[in-house]
């Protein structure tokens, strides 16, 4: 493997010193709005997990255990309360079971590609960065992570030794039997030295999807009561409310659940998946409610405990459903294409619409050499694995655009459905920020504002944040080139029409700061502009 660029990537040492890299990979070029600030926050945790000795923010240990339950030989990134004089390796052996207690959560899971099975670790990353383009399915954020060889061999002894099924003990056996001459190129480093792979963050919450996992294969699913849901050839009539206003639970749960199902239907026909309808369907249980015209949802929490605090802070007309999770993804690319060879795309009649005109705007995109080179240098994709997911986007948009109107009806968007303002898959906020008082509030950015060409990220959160400060420092200085004409939490194209970027630059200027058009994160520019807006 060639090592990605990357737009951050971070060292860690393992034990016989050999430098580890966890590796944010770019944004998809030209589409940095897609990734959301909670994506970002997310890669940056997962970066910065020390495999040997690292501890979580709540100050638990960080300890890697081998995934002997399932045919894939993983790792498992845990975080536990290490008992005293034991050791991460000695914990990891006497807990390889799928149970774990209360206070044991994993929170990563670490794939690499093996050459002999349906494990490929691209697949794992293309899915993250598919599911944002199209704002489809619920896929945690991934990053490259290497591994030193003699640190990994440990682990893979233990994951043969503690298989509990035949299929598992032979993939850990094989993966062990690599790590001796570590030269395949599918899953070592150039030099030999270290694996490679894709390190996801592990939902909170997930269970087995009810009644799905239980199908044996995509014909089982194709006969399915749900899927009959979303192949039936009427537009939807739902009573999404009853007759006091609020939300019927039952109807928001199978407009969701269609939308959920059509979407991973797509993602999977994109992604040519060889191994979804084998219990790798997941769910987990949210609250969604409508506020103030705009639809809202919160996960709920898994521990009882702090599940019985959340409800206190969730509104009391929110209705609980379950949301499908695309966590199993590792099967992209290499085997088969089971949604395809069973015909599911074509069967679907309802789809939202947004998924549709963006699968559209992806299939522009691909025509990019930009796109196609960020796909082998950041993504790991070879040649062939891009040819196939650009063929496969191109035979999705055909399919599609000769069924719409035509049996194809773009009405599975739950927020149209409930009469609710169409807003940012993002979670709602049940704990707002308090003012204390001593100026402006403020949230941190998660990545830089400004000039495009200067490589800013302008997330639609972040430039709302830097056009308020902006707003407020004009305000407290009386000085009016200082504002930026509005809060949108958009940069234009060029540059030069940016009222945003011209106010950045005005900022700069007054402050005797370097112009250079970019407020960016602990920056001079942001710590000025900050202190400028009265904000703490």
């Amino acid at each position: 493997m060639k090592i990605p660029t990357g737009q951050e990537t971070i060292s860690h040492a393992a034990p016989n010193g050999t430098v580890e890299l966890a590796i944010r990979p770019a944004p998809f070029p030209g589409h940095p709005e897609i990734y959301s600030k909670k994506d970002i926050e997310k890669e940056r945790e997962l970066a910065e997990i020390d495999f040997y000795n690292g501890k979580t923010k709540e100050g638990f240990d960080i300890v890697l255990i081998p995934k002997t339950y399932s045919t894939s030989p993983g790792i498992n990134i845990h975080s536990v309360k290490l008992p005293a004089g034991t050791s991460h390796l000695g914990y990891a052996a006497t807990h390889t079971g799928k149970a774990h207690s209360s206070d044991d959560n994993v929170i990563a899971k670490y794939k690499q590609s093996i050459p002999t099975h349906f494990t490929y670790s691209p697949s794992i990353l293309g899915y993250y960065h598919l599911s944002r383009f199209l704002d489809t399915g619920h896929v945690e954020p991934a990053i490259v992570r290497t591994m030193d060889v003699s640190a990994h061999k440990p682990l893979a002894d233990l994951g043969k030794a503690k298989a509990t099924g035949s299929n598992n003990r032979q993939q850990w056996t094989e993966l062990r039997a690599l790590d001796e001459t570590h030269n395949n190129s599918k899953l070592y480093t150039e030099d030999g030295r270290q694996l490679y792979g894709a390190l996801q963050a592990n939902p909170t919450g997930e269970g087995s999807y009810p009644h799905l996992s239980d199908l044996s294969g995509a014909g089982a699913f194709a006969g399915s009561s749900e899927f009959a849901k979303v192949t039936n050839q009427n537009p939807l009539k739902l009573d999404y409310k009853d007759a006091s206003g609020k939300l019927n639970q039952a109807a928001v749960q199978q407009i969701v659940q269609i939308r959920d199902l059509s979407d991973m239907v797509l993602m999977d026909f994109i992604m040519s998946q060889a191994d979804r309808f084998s219990g790798n369907m997941h769910s987990q249980k949210i609250y969604v409610w409508i506020e103030n015209g705009a639809l809202k949802h919160k996960t709920k929490k898994s521990n009882p405990t702090k599940a019985a605090e959340q409800l206190k802070k969730i509104p009391p007309e929110a209705v609980v459903i379950n949301r499908m999770i695309m966590k199993d993804n590792d099967a992209g690319l290499i085997s088969g294409n089971s949604a395809k060879t069973n015909h599911l795309l074509e069967k679907i009649s309802h789809m939202d619409s947004k998924t549709y005109n963006r699968l559209l705007d992806l299939q522009k995109e691909l025509q990019k050499p930009e796109v196609a080179q960020w796909y082998q240098t950041e993504l790991l994709f070879t040649p062939t694995d891009f040819k196939t997911v650009k063929d496969n986007v191109d035979q999705a948009v055909s399919i599609l655009t000769a069924r719409k109107d035509k049996g194809l009806f773009l009405d599975a968007n739950e927020s149209a459905a409930l009469g609710a303002e169409d807003t940012p898959d993002q979670e709602a906020e049940t704990t707002p920020e308090s003012n204390n008082g001593a100026g402006t509030s403020v949230a941190l950015i998660s990545g830089s504002v400004g000039r495009w060409e200067k490589g800013a990220r302008n997330l639609q959160a972040d430039v709302e944040t830097v056009q308020r400060l902006l707003q407020a420092a004009a305000q407290r200085l009386q000085a009016p080139e200082l504002d930026p004409k509005g809060v949108d939490g958009k940069i234009a194209r060029p540059p030069a029409t940016s009222n945003t970027v011209a106010a950045i630059e005005a900022f700069q200027s007054r402050s005797n700061i370097s112009i250079d058009g970019l407020t960016e994160p602990d920056s001079q520019t942001w710590q000025a502009l900050i202190q400028a807006a009265g904000g703490t």
